[in-house]
C-alpha cells in the first residue's frame, strides 16, 4: 500500500547529522517496502516559517471573532493555515531529533509551535481535546550525546522524545515508533557501535511494520 512520507528534519548539520543518516535508510526501506510511496523533506533548519510576533498571535483572535486584522497579519495566519494542512497531508511522519540541553533544538520546536494552532491542528469541545492528527504514523530518530532510554539511569533528563510523544498524542497521533541513536559523541569505536545499533534498529522495524501491514 503505497504511502505519503514527509521526513522532517530537525537537525542544521546537513549530511553530517547521524539522526539524518539513519532517517534516510529507514524511508528508503519504508519506500520499498510501498511501491509508489511519495517522499518529501522538509528541513526546518531552512524553513521559511512564519514568526509567531505578538500582533500575529493577536490577530488569530481578531481573526476568530470575525474582526479586522492587517493584511500581514491576515497573510501571516494564511501561511500557517498552509504549513499546518501541509503537515497533515501525509500519512506518515519521519523525525530527525537531535537532542540539545536536554530538549529539542530551537527550529524544530518553532515549527511545532507554528502548526500546533486550535482550529488547525486540534479542536477543543466539551469531551476534551481531538487532534486532527489521527490515524497518522510518526517515527522519531532521536539521536544524543547522553543515553536517556527508559531503562538508563539518566531517563530522568529526557525532554526530548518524552516532549514529541506528549505534543504528538495532542494533535492526535498515537502511533509514534522511536529508534535510539545513542551516544552521539565519544571514542570512534562507541559512536560506530551506536550507529550500527541504530540502522538495525531502523530496519527491524520497517520489518515489523510491513508484516503487520499485511496482517
Amino acid at each position: 500500500m503505497s504511502q505519503r512520507i514527509l521526513h522532517v528534519i530537525g537537525s542544521p548539520r546537513g549530511e553530517r547529522s547521524r539522526s539524518v543518516k539513519v532517517a534516510q535508510r529507514l524511508i528508503e526501506r519504508l519506500a520499498a517496502a510501498s511501491p509508489g510511496t511519495e517522499v518529501e523533506t522538509l528541513n526546518v533548519c531552512h524553513a521559511d516559517l512564519p514568526a509567531l510576533t505578538g500582533p500575529v498571535i493577536e490577530g488569530r483572535y481578531a481573526l476568530i471573532e470575525g474582526r479586522e486584522v492587517a493584511d500581514d497579519v491576515r497573510a501571516a495566519w494564511g501561511r500557517i493555515g498552509e504549513a499546518v494542512a501541509h503537515f497533515l497531508s501525509f500519512d506518515c511522519i519521519v523525525f530527525s531529533v537531535p537532542m540539545w540541553n536536554f530538549g529539542i533544538p530551537w527550529q524544530l520546536k518553532q515549527y511545532i509551535d507554528t502548526i500546533t494552532q486550535p482550529g488547525m491542528a486540534f479542536r477543543v469541545s466539551e469531551s476534551g481535546v481531538e487532534g486532527m492528527g489521527a490515524g497518522k504514523r510518526a517515527i522519531l530518530v532521536a539521536s544524543g550525546a547522553l543515553d536517556i532510554r527508559p531503562d538508563s539511569p539518566t531517563a530522568e533528563l529526557d525532554f526530548q522524545v518524552r516532549f514529541m510523544r506528549a505534543w504528538l498524542g495532542f494533535i492526535g497521533i498515537t502511533d509514534v515508533h522511536v529508534v535510539h541513536l545513542r551516544p552521539t559523541y565519544g571514542p570512534p569505536d562507541a559512536v560506530e557501535a551506536a550507529m550500527a545499533e541504530a540502522y538495525s534498529s531502523a530496519e527491524a522495524l520497517v520489518d515489523d511494520l510491513s508484516r503487520a501491514s499485511r496482517v
